[in-house]
């Protein structure tokens, strides 16, 4: 009988054993596929941030009236910002379609990633439709990596597959002269800066970059404070480092009543001239 039951613990020890090298194995996976992608990903966004800033510092006027047609691409910025949007867009992918294996939320920088990709596609921070974000995505991933920019440009002016699916963004950028398009794009950005620091805190692969809240409206500050941090990105602690201070509400100017039109004292003074 002790032999017996010494033999059921070893049996259940072993199972117990075998249990917890599986966890353990997927928590390795999760990790391995993190740190594999992770890295390009970060480099993607950090080029993405610094040419959104760039462009920022003068409201977008590079490309203000843009027309989304054939030739947009002639406006090189308009063309570079195209670029780096397809790249991150298509690292995204990469993770999202290799990362239905893994157990990527076991891993806590891969769990911060996904909120990060749920908040970056909710209805109120995305810039055109899920499903146009994860087809240029697609159009960007080549079998050795990710396209050139010559060849990104050279495949927009002769497919139309490719210009199908790109021109959405193109027509989304070229309204940037509107402020709900402009504050919508700068709200995009905070995010996406706000994700490199988090998963990069030393900035061993990117920049450190300042942020620019005063580029954001009352009502800009009000969304990314209480609904991005607020509920999507509640474990990001600095994030007056990307909105800055509250914002006060504009003053509204009061509109006089024509009988306020002179002062009293004015009106007695016209009346005594009379």
């Amino acid at each position: 009988m002790a032999a017996l039951g010494g033999g059921s613990t070893v049996k259940i020890l072993d199972i117990a054993y075998q249990e917890w090298r599986k966890r353990k194995d997927k928590l390795d996976t999760a990790e391995q596929f993190v740190d594999r992608h992770l890295d390009p990903l970060l480099k993607a966004a950090d080029e993405l941030v610094g040419k959104l800033r760039s462009l920022a510092e003068d409201d977008f006027k590079a490309i203000h009236g843009v027309i989304p047609d054939d030739r947009c691409l002639e406006n090189h910025d308009l063309a570079s910002l195209l670029y780096l949007f397809g790249c991150f867009w298509a690292q995204v992918e990469v993770i999202r379609q290799e990362g239905m294996s893994v157990a990527m939320a076991k891993d806590e920088r891969g769990l911060r990633l996904q909120n990060f990709f749920d908040c970056l596609e909710g209805r109120r921070v995305r810039i055109v439709a899920r499903v146009f974000q994860r087809a240029v995505g697609e159009t960007f991933r080549t079998e050795t990596g990710m396209k050139t920019f010559v060849a990104f440009v050279a495949a927009f002016e002769a497919n139309e597959h490719i210009k199908r699916w790109i021109m959405p963004l193109a027509t989304f950028l070229s309204r940037t002269e509107h402020t709900t398009e402009r504050q919508q794009l700068l709200q995009y950005g905070v995010v996406v800066h706000a994700m490199i620091d988090l998963l990069d805190p030393k900035h061993s692969i990117t920049r450190k970059r300042p942020s620019m809240p005063n580029k954001l409206t009352t009502k800009s500050w009000t969304a990314l404070n209480y609904r991005v941090f607020g509920v999507y990105l509640k474990f990001v602690k600095d994030r007056q480092k990307y909105i800055g201070p509250p914002k006060k509400a504009p003053e509204k100017r009061r509109v006089r009543r024509p009988e306020e039109t002179l002062e009293p004292e004015g009106s007695e003074r016209l009346l005594g001239r009379l």
